[in-house]
C-alpha cells in the first residue's frame, strides 16, 4: 500500500479513538448515558482504533527501532486505558452494581452486611448458584454469561501488556505473580469500599482466564504473529527469555 494511504489513515483513526476517549469521558460525567454492552464496544474501538493509528503511522516508518517506539509509546497508552476501564468496571460503574462511594456509609453494620451479602470463601459457590439460577429460571443466560465468562476474560489483557511493556515479568511465574496480586489487589480495594463482591470464585476465574491467555499466546505460531503485528516489541521480549 502507498505511504500516502498510511498518512492518511492514521490520522483518521487517531481522530476516531479520540472520540471514542472523549465520548467515555462525557459519559464518566453523566453528560451523555450507554448501557454496559455499549461501553464496551466503545472501549473495544478504543483499542482497535488506537492500536491501528500506530501500526499505519510504523508502516510508514522505514527504520525498524522507531517502529518500535512508536507501538510501544501506544501499547503503554493502551495498557493505561485498559487499567482504567478495569478500576471502572470492578469499583465505580453503577450499572454493575459498584458504588466507592459506599465507604462514606462505612459502619459496623455496613460491615456486616457486606461480609454476609458480597462476600465468598468458598470456591465455585458463586458458580454454582449462577449455573442453578439458570437451571431453575431465575437467571437470564445473559447474567450468568457476563458474570462467569466475564469474570474469566477481564484480566485476559493483563499478561500481554505485562510482557510487552515490563521486561522483567517476561518469565511465567512473573507474569502469574503480577496477576494474582493484580486481582487480589482489586478484591480487597472492593473489600474497603463495600462496593461490588469480594470472590474467591472471581479470583479464580480472573486468574485461570488471565493465564489461560498467557499460555495461548506463548504458543509458537501465535506468538510468531503477535511479534508481527506489533512490530518486534513482543519478540523482543521473548528474545529475553
Amino acid at each position: 500500500m502507498n505511504r500516502r494511504y498510511f498518512d492518511i489513515l492514521s490520522p483518521v483513526l487517531s481522530f476516531v479513538c479520540f472520540a471514542s476517549v472523549l465520548a467515555m469521558i462525557a459519559h464518566a460525567l453523566d453528560f451523555i448515558s450507554f448501557a454496559h454492552g455499549e461501553k464496551i464496544f466503545i472501549g473495544i474501538l478504543v483499542v482497535i482504533s488506537g492500536y491501528s493509528a500506530a501500526c499505519f503511522r510504523s508502516l510508514g516508518i522505514n527504520n525498524l527501532a522507531a517502529r518500535k517506539k512508536v507501538i510501544g509509546k501506544r501499547l503503554f497508552l493502551l495498557f493505561i486505558f485498559y487499567i482504567v476501564m478495569l478500576i471502572d468496571f470492578t469499583l465505580i460503574d453503577d450499572g454493575m452494581g459498584r458504588n466507592i462511594f459506599n465507604i462514606f456509609n462505612w459502619n459496623s453494620t455496613a460491615f456486616a452486611d457486606y461480609i454476609n451479602d458480597s462476600t465468598n470463601l468458598v470456591p465455585f459457590a458463586t458458580v454454582r448458584l449462577f449455573i442453578n439460577g439458570y437451571s431453575n429460571g431465575k437467571l437470564t443466560l445473559f447474567a450468568c454469561f457476563e458474570n462467569i465468562i466475564g469474570n474469566f476474560v477481564a484480566f485476559m489483557p493483563l499478561p500481554f501488556f505485562t510482557v510487552c511493556l515490563f521486561r522483567r515479568f517476561n518469565k511465567w511465574y512473573s507474569v502469574f505473580i503480577t496477576v494474582l496480586l493484580s486481582v487480589l489487589l482489586v478484591e480487597l480495594l472492593q473489600f474497603v469500599f463495600l462496593t461490588g463482591a469480594s470472590d474467591i470464585d472471581d479470583v479464580i476465574l480472573n486468574v485461570s482466564g488471565a493465564m489461560t491467555f498467557y499460555g495461548f499466546l506463548k504458543i509458537k505460531c501465535i506468538s510468531k504473529g503477535i511479534s508481527k503485528i506489533t512490530f518486534g516489541v513482543w519478540e523482543t521480549v521473548e528474545n529475553k527469555n
